[in-house]
C-alpha cells in the first residue's frame, strides 16, 4: 500500500516579493458547492439559496486584498454574496448553512452582506482585513464599504466567501497587498503545483478535535475551585504551552484552543464560567 506524499506549493514566477497563489479550499466547502478551474472557481447548486460556504485555501495577510469576480447570478433568489474573514481555520470550522448569522454569532468570524447591485455577473469585488481589524469591501465601480469587527488581526485569518442567494458562481482572481512603495501580487495559480490535503489528514484533524472536546468535558470534572493555579500545558490538546488567560482568570489553554473553546463551548474548561474574552499571557 502506497500513499502519495503531500506536494508543496512551488513558485516558478521568479518574483521574490510575490504573494503565494490563492484559491478556494479544496476540502472544506458547503454541501452544494462544486470546485473547478484548479479550485479557483466555485459554483453553488441553484436548488437552494444556502449551503454555499467556502474559504481561502491558505491564510491571508493583513491588508491583502482578495479579488473575486461574480460569474453567474440567478434572480430567482433574494440577497447575494457574503464576504468576510475567520480567525479559525477552515478545518476547525463547523460547516453551517449560512455565514450570517450561523458563524458571525461568534466573535471569531465576521462577514458583510454585499449589495445585490454590485454582485451582477461580471462584477468584481475586492475585500480585505485592515490592520485595525475592520473589514472593507470595494466594488469594481469604486464604491467602498467598511465595518468594524471583533477579529484579532494579529492572529491568522482565512477569507470566508458565502456564495449566497442570487450569486451562484464566483472565481477567485488573485490578491494584492501594498508594501510601502511596492505592491505585491499573488502568483498565478497555474504556475504552482496544486497543494491539497489528503482525506486521511483531515480525518486525523477531526479525531484530534474530538479528543480535545472529550478532554474539555473530562478535565477537572469535579473541580469547584475557581482560583486554581495556572496550568503549564494546555488542558485541551495537552501538547502546547497554556499561554492564554481566560476572562474567568484561568490560564489553562493555548491560543488556538482558546479560540476553539470560545467558539464551540463558551465556557472555561476548568470552572465552566461563561467566557467573555481571552488574552495571550505574558510571563
Amino acid at each position: 500500500m502506497t500513499e502519495k506524499k503531500k506536494e508543496k506549493q512551488k513558485c516558478v514566477c521568479h518574483t521574490p516579493r510575490s504573494l503565494k497563489a490563492i484559491s478556494f479550499h479544496s476540502d472544506v466547502k458547503g454541501r452544494l458547492i462544486s470546485l473547478s478551474d484548479g479550485d479557483r472557481r466555485v459554483t453553488r447548486d441553484a436548488s437552494s439559496f444556502c449551503h454555499g460556504l467556502t474559504f481561502s485555501g491558505r491564510p491571508v495577510e493583513r491588508g491583502e486584498k482578495v479579488r473575486l469576480r461574480v460569474e453567474r447570478s440567478d434572480g430567482h433568489w433574494h440577497g447575494a454574496l457574503r464576504l468576510g474573514f475567520a480567525n479559525v481555520s477552515p478545518e476547525q470550522t463547523p460547516l453551517a448553512p449560512l455565514a450570517i448569522p450561523d458563524l458571525t454569532d461568534s466573535p471569531l468570524y465576521a462577514a458583510v452582506v454585499v449589495p445585490e447591485h454590485i454582485c451582477r455577473a461580471g462584477s468584481e469585488v475586492h475585500f480585505w482585513l485592515k490592520k485595525n481589524g475592520s473589514l472593507r469591501i470595494r466594488s469594481s465601480k469604486g464604491g467602498t464599504h467598511t465595518v468594524p469587527t471583533n477579529l484579532n488581526p494579529a492572529w491568522p485569518v482565512w477569507a470566508m466567501i458565502d456564495v449566497y442567494g442570487q450569486t451562484t458562481a464566483v472565481t477567485m482572481l488573485g490578491s494584492k497587498m501594498k508594501r510601502w512603495i511596492l505592491t505585491s501580487r499573488s502568483c498565478p495559480a497555474r504556475t504552482h503545483i496544486k497543494h491539497t490535503e489528503k482525506k486521511e489528514t483531515l480525518e486525523r484533524k477531526k479525531d484530534v478535535s474530538m479528543l480535545g472536546q472529550r478532554n474539555l468535558r473530562n478535565h477537572h470534572r469535579d473541580n469547584t475551585d475557581h482560583e486554581a493555579p495556572d496550568c503549564e500545558e494546555c488542558v485541551v490538546c495537552y501538547s502546547d504551552v497554556a499561554n492564554c488567560r481566560l476572562s474567568c482568570g484561568h490560564k489553562c489553554v493555548c491560543t488556538p484552543c482558546a479560540m476553539r473553546v470560545h467558539m464551540m463551548f463558551g465556557t472555561c474548561p476548568l470552572c465552566r464560567q461563561p467566557l467573555g474574552s481571552f488574552h495571550p499571557y505574558d510571563h
